[in-house]
């Protein structure tokens, strides 16, 4: 079904369109969707919001992709990051302008991969480091802010909602967090990840680099089953932990990088319970035993080290004989 909310409607009225069963996991009924709505409604920027499962970029090889946008009707059918990439794509080549906001109201999706993936169409991304609650977004404070204060520059705009999600579960007892990214400056939180991953490969023979490595891996804050981690709190822990200068000097850089400003990557991020204490904004892939080997599809894997600094690591940890307390 599609809606047009209106003041004082409800279901019968606002109801533009029915169709039979579709699946949330097909790429073409979201770009068919966004195209419809960007001709029927036109405006000077737009704001695309996906409620629904989100598993960040994860994916499955030989079961059903875990990214958002699932359906139980189909399967558990989902949206990959490619085809996400690939639909917002053409929808900014046929707008001529990136998508203003998009919003993923599901878990896990504010993650480095996945904004580094959706970077060409998308200029601010706003989403969860940890799993969502059943409610999701304040959906009524977040339209009164669209509604009362249409002029609100874009960034404003994400900070707004970013706020309001955490405000609504003050009273709750949740552990929440919500970010809001400058996709135009994940550019350089990548490049910075990529000088300080291949120091930290050229230093694996290193026992001592191992231990802080490891001493950052199990001190940073952890979702998604141990498979994610919060990159500054990882980053700021191997700076503080790690004698070698070359290695501080890139993991401060990288800092610098991610840390929250009107004018950095992540331009704001707010967080709610004790064990997300040391959340800043965005998290990364760090696995327990090994890579996913579907990692290697990425933009991400294939523009910086991170991802070889992962199987390298993994395969030291074992040989040097590093176990995990996790």
């Amino acid at each position: 079904r599609r809606f047009y909310i209106t003041e004082g409607g409800g279901y019968h009225k606002d109801c533009i369109e029915i169709f039979d069963e579709t699946n949330t996991g097909d790429p073409q009924v979201l770009e068919e969707f966004i195209l419809w709505g960007m001709e029927r409604y036109p405006a000077f920027r737009y704001a695309l919001v996906i409620w629904n499962h989100g598993g960040g970029w994860w994916d499955e090889p030989e079961r059903a992709k875990r990214n958002i946008a699932y359906d139980d009707s189909f399967g558990g059918d989902s949206l990959d990051n490619q085809e996400l990439k690939n639909v917002l794509s053409r929808v900014s080549q046929k707008r001529g302008d990136k998508i203003d906001i998009l919003g993923m109201d599901a878990c896990l999706m504010a993650m480095v991969e996945v904004a580094y993936q959706l970077r060409d169409s998308v200029k601010i991304a706003v989403g969860s480091e940890e799993e969502e609650p059943f409610e999701g977004w304040p959906y009524d404070q977040v339209l009164e802010i669209l509604k009362n204060r249409p002029r609100l520059g874009t960034a404003t705009v994400g900070r707004y909602i970013a706020k309001e999600y955490i405000s609504s579960y003050r009273e709750k007892r949740e552990d929440v967090t919500q970010s809001v990214l400058n996709l135009y400056k994940i550019d350089n939180v990548v490049f910075r990840l990529d000088e300080l991953s291949q120091e930290l490969i050229m230093s694996l023979e290193d026992e001592e680099v191992l231990k802080v490595i490891l001493y950052a891996r199990e001190n940073s804050p952890e979702f998604f089953y141990g498979n994610y981690i919060d990159l500054y709190r990882f980053v700021q822990l191997i700076g503080n932990g790690c004698d070698r200068e070359v290695i501080k000097e890139k993991a401060d850089k990288l800092l610098m990088s991610l840390k929250p400003g009107t004018k950095q990557a992540v331009i704001y991020q707010r967080h709610l319970g004790r064990r997300l204490k040391h959340t800043h904004g965005l998290s990364i892939c760090f696995p327990l035993s090994e890579v996913n080997p579907k990692y290697c599809d990425l933009d991400f894997y294939r523009d910086c080290k991170w991802g070889e600094f992962l199987e390298k690591y993994l395969i030291s940890r074992r040989e040097y004989g590093v176990v995990e307390s996790i």
